[in-house]
């Protein structure tokens, strides 16, 4: 997969930097089987006022990581961390017999706290293998296992209620170690990407030479260009972004309906903001620009003989610079923030296919507002028009150092998502889009934009290939449980 990811990444001239999570497994402890010379890797002591749990193990990369979990399930009256180690040596003497003298129990068979080992068997031939919990005798039990729980997690967590809420330990041995942050706050890969982001602005320089301009400037080019980057953009949301934003979202609500109305409004809201910000904008700068006129104004003819004054000019520039500066300015900004987004939760690989998504869609879209900045409606100089549209890119970097050096909830980071995904359906399906539509296009051009759209959403398409589980890592000793449920590419 990461090969993949660098394969499409190269298009873009972009090395591939590893983002700084710890390269442990998906919860950010090894999945080695040294185990030590303890007669148990990790022991927690629950809270068991319901009579039934659920012991969960699932297949990670292809299969279960042992065939086989030795444990012991001790009854507690008492739930704390004291009990736990009061505990302990009990617990190891229980899980120190021999395999064979431990109760072996199938998927779907019923584990009873007592002082005695099972040995639960997991069912080869199915995806995850489920044990019921009797705690009906019990206030609180203290499992001993020979592997950590989670090591058996996919999408899952290993202790469920009858109803199917995530049960976390009260303590756990071992204690939890904390890794001290590093001493910068920014993931300087992410502030990279940020920074390519913005350099496409200079894209518009091309422009400078003639013959190119008139190339861009021709239907069918200009329509392959957008069709492409609709492709692209529209990938990257369905693909990446908005599936993503479903699991992150689940981390801070657990009811489907909380769910699904958040990443729903989510979605609309950064489909309709682009829009209204630009036509604010735009009224804004224009109610400015025409107090400012002076009541004499000069008419005077254009080619078909109708009369333009002054202020209708500057009104036009004014709608002109609004909807290309400030307008990409929330845009971009709006793009650092779910660039960041990705970075900060899945790492390295997913962080960099939303930056190349980005700078696909920019391409085109940056050449479009050069020539819209020095078209005859603006009328700035080339070297203006690329310094303007280089300031209002600043935006992105903005919004990923924003991300980067402000801790966010998984779950606001799944709406920050949702939201993107929100702006990449507006830019793909109503600015990009439409440009195949052009009817100066000929069948032929017309299905050469197609392809070009095709080529987009396969260059982001590539990196699901070999998909697998990711999650912000978590510490052993508070369940061991990471909430990110994202995924990396």
């Amino acid at each position: 997969m990461k090969q993949w990811a660098a394969a499409v990444l190269a298009l873009t001239g972009f090395r591939n930097f590893r983002f700084a999570l710890a390269q442990t497994d998906d919860h950010g402890h090894d999945h080695g089987h040294d185990h030590g010379d303890g007669a148990f890797e990790w022991a927690g002591i629950f809270d068991t006022p319901n009579s039934n749990y659920l012991w969960t193990a699932q297949k990670t990369d292809g299969g279960y990581a042992d065939p086989t979990l030795k444990m012991v399930a001790l009854p507690t009256a008492t739930v704390s961390k004291q009990a736990l180690s009061d505990l302990e040596a009990q617990g190891e003497t229980a899980m120190e017999a021999t395999d064979s003298t431990c109760t072996r129990v199938q998927s779907g068979g019923t584990i009873t706290p007592a002082n005695t080992c099972y040995i639960l068997e997991f069912q080869s031939s199915a995806w995850q293998s489920l044990f019921n919990i009797d705690a009906s005798a019990t206030a609180g039990i203290a499992f001993f296992t020979n592997h950590g729980p989670t090591e058996f997690e996919a999408d899952a967590h290993y202790l469920k209620d009858s109803v199917g809420e995530d049960i976390e330990p009260v303590a756990a041995l071992p204690e939890a170690t904390v890794t001290a942050a590093p001493e910068t706050p920014y993931d300087w890969g992410l502030i990279l990407a940020a920074v390519l982001v913005n350099v496409v602005t200079f894209i518009g320089v091309v422009l400078l030479f003639s013959p190119l301009r008139r190339l861009a400037e021709k239907p069918v080019c200009s329509a392959m260009l957008f069709a492409f980057a609709a492709g692209a953009l529209l990938a990257c949301a369905f693909f990446l972004l908005l599936f993503e934003a479903t699991h992150l979202i689940g981390t801070g609500w657990t009811s489907e309906v909380d769910i699904v109305w958040r990443w729903g409004a989510m979605i609309l809201a950064g489909m309709i903001v682009p829009p209204v910000v630009e036509t604010a904008c735009s009224l804004v700068v224009a109610a400015r620009g025409s107090a400012s006129q002076t009541v004499a104004e000069t008419s005077k003819e254009d080619a078909e003989g109708t009369a333009v004054n002054e202020e209708q000019k500057f009104r036009v520039k004014a709608r002109l610079l609004g909807a290309v500066l400030i307008g990409d300015f929330f845009h971009n900004l709006c793009d650092g923030f779910f660039i960041g987004a990705a970075f900060q939760v899945c790492g390295n690989a997913f962080g960099w296919s939303v930056a190349t998504g980005t700078i696909l869609h920019e391409l085109p879209q940056e050449i479009a507002d050069f020539v819209v900045l020095t078209g005859p409606g603006v009328s700035l100089s080339p070297v203006k028009a690329l310094l303007a549209n280089f300031a209002s890119g600043l935006s992105v970097v903005i919004g990923a150092i924003i991300v980067s050096a402000t801790p966010i909830d998984d779950s606001v980071i799944g709406l920050i998502l949702a939201f993107g995904g929100g702006v990449y359906l507006h830019v793909g399906a109503t600015d990009c889009l439409p440009k195949m539509y052009d009817p100066k296009l000929r069948f032929v051009e017309r299905l050469a934009a197609m392809l070009a759209f095709v080529v987009g959403t396969v260059l982001i398409g590539l990196i699901l290939i070999g998909h697998e589980h990711c999650y912000a890592p978590a510490s052993e000793g508070e369940g061991g449980h990471g909430h990110s449920h994202g995924h990396s590419h």
